[in-house]
């Protein structure tokens, strides 16, 4: 564990805001914070050509544990998320503390703030939004493109969409003939966005990156987070989980590297209606 992740579990355990779920939040996603923080400390082999003030956009910050992890080695960080994130007062408090520039974009998909931007970040963060998208992504991303430097990272966590139970409850609702993909008590059950929407594969996030641009090359590594005991309710979703996570092809998550080696062509344009 390094200086930074405790850092930021000092910061939850003594600034957390009781009213909100923000250290339930950290504390369920320990150990993808554990690894993200891991992942930095190889930046210096993965970007030697960066300068020392190295820029970084974090897309959907939330409660900023991303963002501080990212700020207190120094990087210069510009925090994005909807206004109802930015409207939470310990979330101001804690971006004021930790030298956090707020964006507010209730868009993503047009990314307003980012139009006249080019060539200005090191490394996106886009962690657990991927399986939220349920608009056509490619202007989204012709966009990241765009303000990405030439050598710069995309760094993504998503579900796996072979992640072991889930596999098993689609073949089961399928030949029950009840439900194929996101079922009605999923979609009554969360608010809007809420949703995952679509899940991808390994193989399907290697595809998707290169069908955006062959400048792009895409690392991705299947792990999981979640801590699970062997005891009721549910224990056969967490016995396939952890057999599952035995594993690569059925792991329940997925860490993404994508790497902009130079800027020649974009791949992929919208489609017309």
């Amino acid at each position: 564990m390094t200086e930074y992740f405790k850092s930021l579990e000092s910061e939850i355990h003594d600034n957390s805001n009781l009213g909100s779920n923000d250290r339930e939040y950290f504390e369920f996603h320990k150990n993808r914070f554990k690894r993200f923080d891991r992942f930095l400390n190889t930046l210096p082999k993965r970007m030697p050509n960066s300068s020392t003030d190295i820029k970084v956009l974090e897309i959907g910050s939330h409660y900023l544990h991303t963002s501080i992890l990212l700020s207190s080695r120094g990087f210069l960080v510009d925090a994005m998320d909807v206004g109802e994130f930015w409207q939470l007062d310990f979330v101001k408090e804690r971006a004021k503390r930790y030298g956090l520039s707020a964006t507010v974009e209730n868009d993503i998909s047009r990314l307003r703030s980012f139009q006249n931007t080019h060539n200005k970040y090191d490394l996106v963060v886009f962690t657990e939004i991927l399986e939220h998208i349920t608009f056509n992504p490619i202007r989204f991303w012709k966009q990241i493109y765009q303000i990405l430097k030439p050598g710069g990272l995309i760094y993504i966590s998503t579900p796996n969409a072979f992640a072991l139970p889930n596999y098993v409850r689609a073949i089961k609702n399928a030949f029950g003939l009840k439900s194929i993909g996101i079922t009605v008590d999923d979609i009554f059950s969360k608010v809007t966005y809420g949703h995952h929407w679509k899940e991808y594969s390994a193989k399907e996030i290697k595809k998707y990156f290169k069908a955006l641009s062959p400048d792009f090359e895409v690392e991705v590594n299947p792990y999981s987070y979640k801590v699970y005991d062997l005891r009721p309710p549910h224990l056969m979703f967490k016995l396939l989980s952890k057999l599952g996570n035995m594993t690569n092809t059925f792991a329940e998550d997925l860490e993404v590297i994508v790497s902009l080696k130079q800027k020649n062509k974009w791949g992929i344009e919208e489609p017309e209606y």
